[in-house]
């Protein structure tokens, strides 16, 4: 459970760090898990639905960026995402009513994980009301030296950095054309069981890993039921089907399987909130680290 301080922290700064709320039991299982799925990698030659790779990956160097969707593809990444560990925590920022909109685990190995430019997950997803928070799990102690998640305090509540460049939209921000004092940002420093906390319109980037030691994190999304997504089906994650009534009925379902917690919620509450659609889509669509590629100005080098 959070304090009337630690909420008071969030609601002010747009992040929080919750040490040890994960238990020991649940750590250790999502870490051999992870690391099964790293062994399993060796085999697989480029990007897939499952595994985002490094560019040095290779069968005696298994190498990953980011494991796509984890919750669908093992049953203790979902399970963690529905523990009252987390929800409860959850519930104090967002409501009772609870939604998962997405979950992905990010790697930083040692020596080389890459960087993740300035940007701000509301620019990716715009939904009806800005009650969304993202969760991060550490499965690694995470210090300054490898490449920890940094936020700018306050971020949350001022404009929407602009996320396009040459008229696509890449996923990061000119560094130069930003709203914020990238320098006052502060850094997401953790033991392996904690979490963070970061409000969906927090800007927040992190540097390369050059150390010795990995930084895995295992990020969930969480919505209030009734903040509904402004790009409607694709944030569902859904495609056409050839019978009109399958396809609405088929978007309710994506919704109600990921309530979490609480009830649905068929009246979506509208906030004004700063938004940027999106769209055109980028060039290397379904990878941020090949999209923020295309970013002029780049944050964090070598």
């Amino acid at each position: 459970m959070l304090s009337e301080d630690q909420i008071n922290s969030y609601n002010e700064k747009g992040y929080l760090v919750v040490d040890g709320a994960i238990p020991a039991d649940k750590l250790k299982e999502l870490q051999q898990v992870t690391d099964d799925f790293v062994s399993n990698s060796r085999d697989v030659k480029e990007n897939d639905e499952i595994y985002d790779l490094s560019p040095d990956h290779s069968p005696d160097n298994p190498n990953l960026r980011r494991l796509k969707n984890p919750h669908l593809i093992h049953k203790t990444y979902e399970n963690i995402t529905t523990d009252s560990c987390i929800l409860d925590i959850v519930e104090k920022l967002v409501g009772k009513n609870i939604r998962r909109d997405h979950t992905k685990l990010n790697f930083k190995s040692a020596k080389g994980g890459e960087a993740i430019e300035w940007h701000q997950d509301w620019a990716f997803y715009p939904h009806t009301n800005d009650d969304i928070v993202e969760v991060g799990i550490f499965l690694d102690d995470c210090g300054e030296e490898n490449g920890p998640l940094m936020a700018v305090p306050g971020s949350h509540k001022g404009p929407l950095d602009d996320h396009h460049h040459d008229g696509v939209f890449i996923g990061a921000v000119d560094p130069a054309k930003s709203n914020y004092k990238l320098e006052t940002a502060e850094p997401f420093l953790a033991k392996a069981g904690s979490i963070s906390l970061h409000h969906v319109r927090s800007l927040h980037g992190s540097r390369k890993n050059n150390s010795n030691k990995s930084r895995r994190v295992l990020f969930v999304g969480y919505t209030a039921a009734d903040s509904w997504p402004l790009k409607g089906i694709l944030d569902l994650g859904l495609k056409p089907t050839t019978s009109e009534g399958d396809f609405v009925k088929n978007i309710y379902q994506v919704y109600t399987n990921n309530i979490v917690r609480g009830e649905p919620c068929l009246q979506a509450r509208v906030e004004n909130n700063p938004i940027k659609m999106p769209y055109p889509p980028p060039h290397s669509v379904g990878s941020i680290y090949e999209n923020q590629k295309e970013v002029r100005g780049r944050s964090f080098g070598e």
